[in-house]
């Protein structure tokens, strides 16, 4: 790295130092897939000789993080003491151009953006002692219920395909990773960095195929390696020996989604019919047991058994248990609010309309 030759450049182009200044070093910038800075900074990117950009590929970056008239610089070296410096908008990033001497690219910070730092920093400012009484009497247990139902709103936002609700859940669910974090680290066990670097290394080590030199066929390939990884990092982290093959799906999971889980491990030991119509046959067998079902506990036990066997038969067809009865519940509130607004059309009350009343509406709702 010439230190020289960046002040060099920094006596051409305006800097402001508040902001820092990160150095990022690239073989090939066609590895990079998203910028490894964050908008609230001043950051460089050497580039090696006959570095070729694109600058379709580069825009795909840019864009996601700036404005169209936000304004960065290519700096091509020309010789061994000259620079070419080119100032341009992201919006007239185009075609390709080759450094054959190497470069740069340097990406002046946007005073207004508000960083994944700062981000973390505005949250600890919350649980200091001048910050939020309520932020700072959270813990780990009392804040759990609210992650669970930021989890499911940002599922909703995904079912419903709004992607302007999935951006905000989404950033409502980060607001409570980051402060778990945050007690954890009050708590002197852990940070927002150390969560972050163990799923980075985590990522690394499960796809071999893809960091190192082992070979795939297919995805069924990949989940049987991330398996025998996963039991690997079990016991080099000398955790508890899982002695049972369902022993690691969390037993919390709603209990669709546990029922689909423990079926779909147990299939790939091969504990599975080979065709569907002994699963469609099971259920059939179901509800014979539960009509011949003596008693209520008997009952109970059978309607179990029931259920699992149609979790089964969406598993075979490739689908997810959890999303398909969550789109049933979809359908069935809005026929239900049909039947009400129509009620409401004739001056009338749910309560007024008899049964027959109700099924013909709830008909027409079905085909709306």
């Amino acid at each position: 790295m010439d230190f020289k030759e960046l002040g060099l450049i920094f006596e051409k182009i305006p800097i402001e130092l508040n902001y820092g200044l990160k150095i990022n070093q690239v073989l090939t910038l066609a590895d990079v897939h998203s910028l490894l800075h964050e908008p609230g900074e001043n950051a460089i990117y050497i580039l090696p000789d006959n570095t070729e950009i694109d600058s379709n590929s580069l825009s795909v970056m840019v864009s996601p993080v700036y404005s169209s008239v936000y304004e960065l610089y290519l700096i091509e070296r020309s010789s061994s003491v000259e620079l070419a410096i080119h100032k341009i908008a992201a919006e007239n990033l185009m075609g390709k151009k080759r450094f054959k001497k190497g470069g740069y690219i340097f990406f002046p910070a946007v005073s207004d953006a508000h960083s994944f730092s700062a981000f973390v920093e505005l949250i600890a400012h919350l649980r200091s002692p001048k910050g939020c009484p309520w932020d700072r009497k959270q813990t780990h247990a009392s804040l759990r219920t609210t992650l669970l139902e930021e989890t499911y709103e940002v599922l909703e936002a995904i079912d419903e395909k709004d992607m302007n609700s999935l951006k905000e859940e989404l950033g409502d669910l980060l607001l409570q990773i980051v402060l778990q974090s945050q007690i954890a680290s009050e708590e002197g066990v852990f940070t927002i960095h150390s969560v972050i670097e163990g799923i980075y290394k985590k990522i690394v080590f499960r796809h071999p195929h893809i960091f190192k030199d082992w070979k795939v066929k297919g995805v069924e390939e990949v989940i049987k390696n991330w398996e025998i990884l996963k039991a690997q990092e079990r016991s080099e982290k000398n955790r508890k020996p899982i002695n049972h093959l369902l022993d690691s799906i969390p037993k919390s999971l709603p209990a669709l989604s546990l029922a689909q889980k423990y079926q779909e491990r147990a299939a790939r030991v091969g504990f599975d019919w080979t065709d569907i119509a002994p699963v469609i046959e099971k259920i059939e067998e179901e509800i014979a047991e539960f009509k011949n079902a003596p008693d209520m506990t008997s009952r109970e036990r059978e309607l179990g058994d029931l259920l699992f066997a149609m979790v089964n038969l969406i598993r075979w067809y490739g689908l997810d248990a959890e999303s398909v009865l969550r789109q049933m519940n979809e359908r069935f509130l809005k026929r239900f609010n049909f039947i009400e607004e129509n009620a409401a059309a004739q001056g009338r009350k749910i309560t007024d309309l008899s049964l027959a009343e109700m099924d013909e509406i709830w008909e027409k709702a079905k085909h709306i």
